[in-house]
């Protein structure tokens, strides 16, 4: 929005508000001149002074930062996405007062980088922590941990006087590769927990801690194909094939598809293993799951708001990637970079601004804490690839690049940008490239790479300017055949 628009805008609103505060004084009536000062005060609220909207400045050192990790849920299942199937009437609820992120896109589509670029608003390529293991010369692995020279926004806040502490399912974001630095307590003893552990550990450390203002990292795996859904509920389901919809199952038919990948550029997948019946059932099986993790997420919304943390806390619930039901013929997530797995849940709420806010264009978590940063009018970490969102929510044009990236457990090695619709996935393997219209293919089905070469050839030359700049030369993985990583 330009400046002689909002100046516009802003002589209408001055004139509307003239002439209705003219009626107010001509009105005997005490209810009319009430219904009048209501419209007034939302004319004054929604149209004039944006520029100050989410300034956060004046209160930043009392506020608490809740950051809220639905780990594995997809987009498609909440009620902000248009879904009628009541999975998410909690996190719908909340959405009533936040800004809704609709087109929000995870950097990477598995757990560990993920994360890790939402705590450094730095692309997986450049964080480094892009598996579990890193391997060295001679054959050898050993363990992947945050250099210590990379700066977190959680560390600023530390020093900044927080209290830090993060309850979560452990595995992916365990504290040994960089998440829970010097934080006063960090939970991650449990492999793929969900918030049922992590939600009550969460409540009674806020119950001796919330007298100063902190960060709280909450976490659960509740959705993921690795968290146990109950027998009695699995047996709820209509379904006579042969699966059982356990945590074991699923990891040996993602292990089994990963395992069809025999050359470079091969794509994981179960042709033949799996039929559509067995991809709905275990479809099903993770909306149950989705039913289950927004209860717990009510839950703890509700006992914050009965803890006095509610309306005094930024409040950031996203989650990190979603997951796969045979869309592209696989289970699970990581090995590709399509929208099931990419496009991610993300609302913010900022206390004082209690009216939803819904934004459609195309922004990335990596934005995520710089936007909670410059709400509070705080310094943020150097050199970092994000940027805060508040112009978008103030009414700014904000075109950004989207780009995302895997190179999961060494089976794969791909590189993704999106401008506006357009997407474009580059496998480093083999070369290939495919394209994509998002707006009249969401589910990418369609790979129009060859009948719009020039728009294929622009997007490679700027996503390989893009992997230049983080030092990733695509020539080192033509052709490249590695061990791959066993632990998940």
């Amino acid at each position: 929005m330009n400046k002689q628009l909002k100046l516009i805008i802003l002589l209408l609103v001055l004139v509307n508000v003239a002439i209705v505060s003219w009626l107010m004084l001509k009105s005997p009536n005490p209810a009319a001149t009430e219904t009048t000062a209501s419209v007034v005060n939302e004319l004054l609220d929604d149209n004039t002074m944006t520029a100050a909207r989410y300034d956060l400045e004046g209160d930043a050192n009392k506020l608490n930062i809740i950051f809220i990790s639905m780990d594995a849920l997809r987009y498609d299942r909440t009620g902000a996405s248009g879904n009628k199937d009541r999975l998410t009437p909690n996190l719908d609820s909340f959405a009533e007062e936040a800004v809704v992120f609709h087109d929000m896109t995870s950097a990477a589509p598995w757990t560990l980088p993920a994360h890790m670029a939402v705590w450094t608003s730095r692309w997986p390529s450049v964080h480094k922590v892009t598996n579990k293991l890193t391997p060295l010369s001679g054959g050898k692995m050993v363990e992947t941990a945050l250099s210590p020279g990379i700066e977190t926004y959680p560390d600023l806040l530390i020093r900044n006087g927080r209290l830090a502490a993060g309850f979560t399912g452990g595995a992916g974001v365990q504290n040994k590769y960089g998440f829970g630095r010097d934080f006063e307590t960090y939970l991650d003893d449990r492999y793929f927990g969900g918030m049922d552990y992590s939600i009550p550990a969460a409540l009674s450390w806020l119950k001796t801690n919330s007298s100063k203002p902190f960060f709280l990292f909450l976490h659960g795996y509740d959705v993921h194909g690795q968290y146990p859904l109950a027998d009695s509920k699995l047996s709820s389901l209509s379904y006579s094939g042969a699966l059982n919809g356990s945590a074991e199952e699923q990891a040996k038919l993602r292990e089994q598809g990963l395992a069809n990948i025999k050359n470079p550029g091969d794509y994981a997948h179960l042709h033949g293993v799996l039929g559509d019946d067995d991809g709905k059932y275990l479809s099903q099986v993770y909306d149950l799951k989705v039913r289950d993790a927004d209860e717990r997420l009510g839950t703890f919304l509700s006992q914050i708001k009965t803890m006095g943390l509610y309306d005094n806390s930024i409040i950031v619930i996203f989650s990190d990637h979603g997951d796969e039901f045979m869309e592209h013929n696989a289970l699970d997530h990581g090995a590709t970079l399509y929208q099931e797995q990419l496009h991610v849940v993300s609302m913010i709420r900022f206390p004082g601004y209690g009216k939803r806010q819904d934004i459609h264009q195309p922004t990335r978590t990596i934005d995520l804490f710089p936007t909670v940063f410059d709400a509070m009018k705080m310094k943020g970490p150097a050199r970092i690839d994000g940027v805060s969102l508040l112009p978008i929510l103030r009414g700014e044009d904000l075109d950004l690049t989207v780009y995302a990236e895997t190179d999961y457990r060494l089976f794969v090695h791909q590189r993704m940008m999106r401008k506006g619709k357009k997407k474009l996935i580059l496998d480093l393997l083999d070369g290939k490239r495919e394209l994509y219209n998002l707006a009249t293919d969401p589910t990418e089905q369609e790979d129009i790479s060859s009948q719009d070469p020039r728009t294929t050839y622009e997007m490679e030359q700027q996503l390989r300017s893009w992997m230049d700049a983080s030092k990733t030369n695509p020539q080192d993985y033509l052709g490249l055949k590695e061990t791959p990583i066993s632990i998940f």
